[in-house]
């Protein structure tokens, strides 16, 4: 965005104070540049802050990891344009990038890379196997790193000391995606007993699916069949063919955007039958194109996933930014880059330093109540997790994505069970 054009929203968070004090700082340093300090100090600008991020950028992943990039290019540029790194005399961000590829292997010269170059912190890497593999690696560096997606419990499970991650992790998603589901039915008057789940067979899916199973009986439910794909697979009719088999209440589905595309228009084709159609984590159920490229066959679908809080100013701001940049309404995976980057330069500015060290111990300080998600204030626990973390229900209606649980969230009242 020029100049011009981002001379918006983004600088009204630059107080009038900050703008009288750092003009009075720029004033002070053109006096003292004329008596006799070497040019080299007249209006010299403070080092940038390099920050790097690692996702998907090509390969078969490549849609959705360009909208990790487009949250953390968006997140860099609202900062810097509200004054940047204040506790740094306004050092501005720079974004670093590195493309996975979706290869776990290819996770290690991108940390080590990020390393050399000085980052103070990386976040990454949407697929929980590439992520697992980075937070190692940054863990033998001593580089920081938040987790922008990735929810397989193991990211924040080893004991690290440099890992943080603000979203969910599998067994607050799936007990979290349970337990609404049930209170959504319950209030309905219409209660899910069975539950028929398809998923990935990667760590993403295999962990959240996981969690279903063992939280469903504490919710009266019960989990009858559980069916893996591979998300590279260009048919998935066998599998479906075993959920629509399973003749549950509820089918539950688990995948990257993709395959849940060919997922979902397999088990619609099959006339799969269910009181709802239930996400949990799903790369495509709150993802707005996913309703653009199948149209009126996603609606009433619904999703437990990492969300925004539709009710936050804060939120609608960053919802605005990202449609006026990207002609499109801005994704979960892309909120959680973007808000990683924030959480990165809280860290940075508490910290008043780029020293590694420093950075890693103010993120485990952070009480950020200034954030866009439907929780209280981010805090990381001693494993850096998100002890805040919620999930929230989306679901589509009249071809819009909408926030219909928990209540404190709700933008639109829910529609259970989905009309035939």
């Amino acid at each position: 965005m020029d100049n011009k054009n981002g001379k918006n929203w983004l600088e009204k968070k630059v107080s009038r104070r900050d703008f009288i004090k750092s003009t009075a700082a720029a004033t002070a340093a053109t006096a003292v540049g004329t008596i006799g300090f070497p040019n080299v100090l007249r209006g010299a600008q403070p080092p940038e802050i390099m920050i790097g991020h690692i996702h998907p950028l090509s390969g078969f992943l490549g849609y959705l990891g360009n909208q990790l990039k487009n949250g953390c290019e968006m997140a860099v540029q609202e900062i810097n344009a509200a004054g940047g790194i204040k506790s740094l005399d306004g050092a501005k961000i720079k974004l670093l990038t590195a493309d996975s590829e979706g290869k776990p292997d290819l996770s290690i010269p991108a940390v080590e890379r990020l390393d050399r170059q000085g980052v103070v912190a990386v976040t990454g890497c949407l697929q929980s196997s590439v992520t697992i593999v980075a937070t190692q690696v940054a863990e033998k560096q001593r580089v920081p790193f938040v987790v922008s997606v990735a929810v397989a419990d193991k990211v924040t499970a080893r004991g690290f000391k440099y890992t943080f991650r603000i979203q969910p992790n599998a067994a607050q998603m799936g007990a979290q995606t349970v337990q609404y589901i049930s209170e959504i039915s319950k209030k309905a008057g219409s209660p899910v007993k069975t539950i028929a789940y398809l998923h990935d067979n990667t760590a993403f899916g295999t962990s959240l699916s996981e969690h279903v199973v063992a939280n469903a009986p504490k919710q009266n439910m019960e989990v009858i069949a559980r069916v893996p794909y591979s998300p590279r697979a260009a048919d998935v009719s066998t599998e479906v063919g075993k959920i629509k088999a399973a003749g549950a209440d509820l089918v539950m589905s688990t995948g990257y955007f993709a395959d849940q595309v060919r997922a979902f228009r397999t088990m619609k084709g099959r006339r799969v039958p269910a009181k709802v159609f239930l996400g949990c984590g799903n790369g495509a159920f709150s993802d707005q194109n996913f309703v653009k490229e199948l149209g009126d066959m996603t609606e009433y679908v619904m999703d437990g996933n990492y969300q925004a809080n539709p009710l936050s100013p804060l939120a609608k701001k960053m919802y605005d930014h990202y449609k006026k940049l990207h002609d499109t309404k801005m994704p979960p995976s892309a909120i959680f880059a973007y808000e990683a980057i924030y959480v990165i330069a809280d860290a940075v500015e508490r910290a008043k330093s780029t020293d590694r060290e420093a950075v890693r111990a103010a993120l485990t300080k952070t009480d950020l109540k200034d954030h866009v998600l439907p929780q209280g204030p981010i805090k990381f626990g001693g494993d850096g997790q998100n002890v805040n973390a919620q999930a929230a229900i989306t679901q589509v209606l009249k071809g819009k994505i909408e926030v219909v649980w928990p209540a404190d969230y709700a933008q639109s009242e829910f529609v259970f069970p989905a009309p035939s």
